[in-house]
């Protein structure tokens, strides 16, 4: 129970909580007081009747996101299904049938990019609603989850791009850049970032977060909290990819104090230069007049699938693959081997050829 007690100076002070953890909060009159007093002593589920999917969305946003590695797409996500009809509900008015039509009405809303929303895009913003509302069962806001049981859209065929020596080449030339000196601006330095990924089979993230101190030769020895798994990992280097990172130390500015290699580039920019330099290589998607996507644009976390393609072919000098399936999982942090599998795309052509 909530006490209320008029103070020496005249205004009001609400106690509250266990004897041993009292908590205490002052207000300026007693109307302030008592209103506070009942609203700390609602149930959550009392609470929930009043509160609006926005508000909750919002708080959510800025309290929980920001503590996961995914916080940046996670944020811009709840901040786009914060301008969705189901956001105007109060919490406890939505139902399973209001998903029903957002996820309907979802498909069929334009893409930025151009043709409709894919997908990928809906479930994974719907796996996110999710998410947040089994947060608001958990700490009591609501009974079940009401965005269970809704149907989704088929999950697409998983993505058969890699970035082939004509493609890598392509980049070079969109962005001015030889391959072979150091980078002179941040666009240069993205495409060296996506030909490391593509000689390493490491994340976009796990690139951006490297620092001198974790290299050890040949090795870079990557913390946990710099990978996405939360499992610290040893990632193995050939000797292009060493060169590749010598360039990026060369090309680190000198009154940067950070211990960060790629210290000029953020997720945001890396992105944004990476995807105007594709379109400028002629490598976004190819779209049909119905919008329908009749080739894959390329994108960065495709430089994961060309290093496990390149790794798990035969070396023409051996026969053999250059890393068995073990090896390839340490390099690129994969504890399923079923999810290994979607990052090798060798084509059907070549599979052809060592048939005969």
């Amino acid at each position: 129970m909530a006490s209320i007690f008029k103070k020496i100076s005249g205004s009001y002070e609400v106690q509250w909580g266990p004897r041993n953890k009292r908590r205490s909060k002052s207000f300026k009159t007693k109307k302030e007081a008592r209103e506070f007093a009942l609203a700390i002593e609602k149930t959550p589920e009392e609470k929930a009747a009043e509160i609006t999917f926005y508000s909750f969305l919002e708080n959510y946003r800025d309290t929980e996101s920001v503590k996961k590695r995914g916080a940046r797409e996670e944020r811009i996500r709840i901040s786009r299904l914060m301008r969705s009809p189901l956001a105007e509900k109060n919490l406890t008015d939505l139902r399973q049938e209001d998903f029903q039509a957002w996820v309907e009405n979802r498909q069929k809303e334009p893409s930025p990019t151009g043709g409709k929303i894919t997908p990928a895009t809906v479930i994974r913003e719907f796996t996110t609603m999710l998410t947040i509302l089994n947060f608001a069962v958990k700490k009591g806001f609501l009974k079940k989850n009401p965005a269970q049981g809704v149907e989704l859209p088929e999950p697409p065929p998983h993505r058969e791009r890699v970035a082939s020596e004509r493609d890598q080449e392509a980049l070079l030339i969109a962005c001015g850049w030889d391959g072979e000196s150091v980078p002179k601006n941040n666009t240069q330095l993205t495409i060296l970032t996506f030909l490391f990924s593509c000689r390493t089979g490491m994340r976009a993230g796990e690139i951006l977060a490297i620092e001198d101190a974790w290299i050890e030769g040949p090795v870079i020895h990557l913390p946990k909290e710099a990978t996405k798994t939360a499992t610290r990992r040893d990632v193995a280097l050939n000797s292009d990819a060493m060169r590749l990172l010598n360039l990026a130390r060369q090309c680190r500015p000198k009154a940067d104090d950070s211990a960060r290699i790629f210290c000029s580039l953020s997720n945001g920019n890396r992105d944004a230069l990476f995807r105007k330099v594709r379109d400028r290589a002629g490598l976004g998607p190819v779209l049909d007049s119905h919008g329908n996507v009749i080739k894959e644009g390329l994108n960065f976390h495709d430089g994961r699938a060309t290093f496990a393609t390149w790794a798990a072919s035969p070396d023409p000098k051996t026969g053999a693959p250059r890393l068995d399936v073990l090896a390839l999982a340490r390099q690129t942090g994969h504890k399923n081997l079923k999810m290994l599998q979607r990052y090798y795309r060798e084509s059907a052509e070549n599979i052809a050829k060592r048939l005969d």
